[in-house]
């Protein structure tokens, strides 16, 4: 993929799970073999524990969502910052 597809395709997981609480886009966006490495979760570091990971906070936090600040990419890797805003 171009530095701008992959690019786009972040900006669409912001947008989709993020904003809008889609989980179906996860099975669109991610490989079914995708491992998580974020650490902050532990749950299983797999597209299902990621599902996971966001119903649970999609419960706690119904209204939560994220806006994109800054977002640079260089080869295959895409670094973004966001403000996640909403109320518990």
């Amino acid at each position: 993929m171009t530095t701008e597809e992959n690019t786009a395709v972040v900006r669409r997981f912001v947008e989709e799970v993020e904003n809008r609480h889609n989980l179906g886009a996860l099975d669109k966006l991610f490989s079914p073999d995708y491992v998580d490495h974020s650490g902050i979760s532990t749950l299983p570091l797999t597209l299902d524990g990621t599902k996971q990971f966001f119903t649970i906070l999609f419960t706690a936090f119904p209204d939560i969502g994220a806006t994109l600040n800054d977002q640079v990419a260089e080869g295959d890797k895409v670094v973004t910052r966001k403000t996640f805003h909403g109320h518990g």
